[in-house]
């Protein structure tokens, strides 16, 4: 299974509401899910958000393959943001970091949402871009992020269109919320709503078509996200959520419903 292909979607989709918010200062949270492939454990997510004393905002995702499957074909990736308020108002630098078997990337996107500008680095081809870009566009980091918070206000809020600046061009996503149900998950039963991510891009999840992604309803976290890929289908389980290093307690297991 080629794992590259499935990055875009992990870096993207798993992180609606399943990253962090931005805690209080000082404060770090951290999530981890289990990626599985027609029911196969293949790879690690984690997600990881913190704010320092000063404002800095710090955010990072990682996904990376089992060891045995690595002995094979190594894939680990990074895509760390930044968020600093300047002059110019928020500055967002996004380091992304791919590393599958032979393949490397190393990229470096720095965006003034408020400004409307971006810059495009990438350090293996050794080449900066200076580009304007529709003020208000957000990283795909930052978006998934910012759209938890909506989603922690009223699910419905989430409704509508974004423009997304990602690998050099910007893409057009809707998100669209469906009606709570109560399903089963890791943490047992629990109410969930579903998530239809519509991509208008022409290569945003052009490979990976996002087939059902539940949203917990008590808090905003993703339960999990079914991908259908080329490859079979791919789950993204969330089994850890910690903030500042304890376990996030879940309300009481809802009643079962017929």
């Amino acid at each position: 299974m080629n794992v590259r292909c499935l990055i875009p979607f992990a870096l993207g989709l798993l992180l609606l509401a399943g990253g962090a918010a931005p805690c209080l200062a000082g404060g770090t949270e951290q999530m981890e899910y289990d990626i599985t492939w027609v029911g196969i454990s293949v790879g690690t997510m984690t997600v990881q958000g913190e704010t320092d004393e000063g404002g800095l905002v710090r955010r990072s995702i990682r996904i990376w393959n089992r060891p045995l499957i690595a002995l094979v074909y190594p894939v680990d990736t990074t895509v760390a943001c930044e968020i600093e308020q300047t002059p110019e108002g928020p500055r967002h630098t996004i380091h992304k970091k791919v590393l599958e078997n032979d393949f490397r990337q190393d990229d470096t996107l720095v965006l003034w949402p408020d400004q409307g500008r971006a810059v495009w680095s990438n350090a293996v081809e050794k080449t900066v871009r200076h580009s304007a870009v529709p003020k208000g566009s957000r990283d795909l980091v930052s978006f998934f992020f910012d759209l938890r918070d909506v989603l922690a206000s009223g699910p419905l809020k989430a409704d509508g269109d974004y423009q997304l600046v990602m690998d050099g061009a910007i893409h057009d996503l809707q998100i669209k919320m469906g009606e709570p149900k109560v399903i089963r998950t890791f943490y047992g039963r629990k109410e969930a709503i579903l998530v239809d991510a519509i991509s208008k891009s022409p290569t945003l999840f052009s490979r990976n078509r996002p087939r059902s992604v539940w949203v917990a309803t008590s808090r905003p976290a993703v339960f999990f996200a079914d991908v259908e890929s080329r490859f079979g289908p791919v789950r993204a389980t969330l089994v850890k959520w910690e903030i500042d290093g304890k376990p996030v307690e879940w309300k009481a297991p809802e009643p079962k419903t017929d």
